[in-house]
């Protein structure tokens, strides 16, 4: 059943994203493409001119993989949006195979790939020029490589797929940074699952090996050509104008929260010794793409505002909690909030049901990368995100939501059994 299902889901989820971004850009794809995609254009134009070595300061920003891509299909952005619904929907049959590697039923596994196929975030940013959808299909493939490492059963494919999977961790954070430190806790998780199968040291080297490898390698460029030894510039510079500035906002009642970014940004060129006036735009410019003395003021000043005012902090942390798991911007907000609010409870019954039956490495495995880049997301950038930040999860929101169905159908039926009247001697 599956050979033939999971295609025609891949195909459907392939029609709902064209149909989507057809409603969005036009039949032509020729509308303009504001937001982040331009740092890519930048840096893809960058690469086209001969600048091989990733000098332009876009790449303290973005890291080198995803413009590599712009910069092979020539800058063509209704074939990069056509590449990238393409790499979107080949995240379907890898959660159809996370769903089997962790014993839930075929019928069940089908229905974790229909959620990713159906749902409204992921069909809205699948057909945006970003570098989720490349991003998060390295991601889902690096899962599927975890749980092989789980089950291997000799040390040669404990090496293999615990390399694989550090490797895709890696090529990951090299397209879109926010996994660059999701090696630490899988790692630790891969020594975890293999406690009783032996090897467990050797699966964590195997996992930390090679994200280690391209991380670090990342970072030393960014020392030589940037002096900052940072994986990005993008996470100090969100910690102060997304995170520090939202909860500045709430503790001095301000209604203009440009005038909270302008105070932050004058207050980081002073701790710099810097004398003048410039204009909030010129100033976040400049901060965005940052030496390592630059970033380590931005720092100070973003942690010392958070915690001269937790209880704001936390107060702006709940509300970014709810536009990264449930809010939807734009013209799916309505239907996707309801999706959001259906997904997560399916997937908390799902995990609960997994714990309850102490399946503690499945359930872990599902949970430590939720917990991750949902941690990472509230600390950094509670205001500048909708669900777009937890579309990388996705794959295993599904796979525990149809974990939860299968619960909920397993109680139901024993439920009927038990009210049912014995049968006739």
């Amino acid at each position: 059943m599956a050979r033939h299902v999971v295609p025609a889901i891949i195909l459907l989820g392939l029609a709902l994203r064209i149909v989507y971004t057809v409603s969005v850009y036009g039949p032509f794809l020729n509308l303009d493409y504001p937001g982040d995609y331009w740092d890519y254009h930048i840096a893809a134009k960058q690469i086209l001119a001969g600048d091989i070595g990733f000098t332009h300061r876009v790449f303290l920003v973005r890291p080198p993989l995803y413009p590599l891509i712009v910069a092979a299909l020539d800058v063509n952005r209704p074939l990069l949006i056509m590449l990238n619904q393409l790499l979107a929907v080949m995240i379907i049959p890898l959660t159809y195979r996370m769903a089997r590697q962790i014993g839930v039923p075929v019928r069940l596994a089908l229905l974790a790939a229909l959620f990713v196929a159906l749902d409204p975030t992921s069909i809205k940013y699948s057909g945006i020029l970003l570098a989720e959808p490349l991003a998060n299909l390295l991601l889902a493939a690096a899962f599927v490589s975890l749980l092989a490492l789980k089950q291997a059963e000799t040390r040669s494919a404990t090496v293999f797929w615990g390399l694989t999977a550090g490797g895709l961790i890696a090529l990951s954070a090299l397209t879109r940074p926010a996994a660059y430190l999701l090696w630490i806790p899988m790692g630790a998780w891969a020594a975890g699952a293999r406690w009783r199968a032996g090897l467990r040291g050797l699966a964590a080297l195997a996992v930390a090996l090679p994200a280690l490898l391209g991380i670090g390698l990342w970072q030393q460029h960014n020392v030589w050509a940037f002096d900052n030894g940072s994986f990005t510039s993008v996470g100090t510079f969100n910690l102060l104008y997304y995170r520090a500035s939202a909860t500045l906002h709430l503790a001095q009642g301000r209604q203009d929260i440009e005038a909270v970014k302008l105070s932050l940004a004058r207050r980081v060129e002073e701790r710099l010794g810097n004398a003048g006036e410039s204009s909030a735009e010129e100033w976040r410019q400049k901060h965005r793409f940052n030496t390592s003395r630059i970033d380590a003021a931005m720092r100070e000043i973003a942690l010392d505002v958070i915690l001269k005012h937790p209880a704001e902090f936390v107060i702006a942390a709940l509300a970014g909690a709810y536009q990264s798991l449930i809010d939807v911007w734009g013209a799916l907000s309505l239907v996707g909030a309801l999706w959001n609010v259906a997904l997560l409870m399916a997937s908390a019954i799902g995990l609960w049901a997994l714990v309850h039956r102490r399946r503690w490495a499945d359930a872990l495995f599902l949970l430590l990368p939720c917990a991750y880049f949902l941690a990472g997301t509230l600390l950094v950038c509670t205001t500048c995100m909708d669900t777009r930040a937890r579309v990388m999860i996705t794959p295993l929101l599904a796979v525990m939501a149809a974990y939860g169905v299968m619960s909920l159908l397993n109680r139901r039926r024993a439920r009927s059994a038990s009210l049912s009247p014995p049968a006739d001697s």
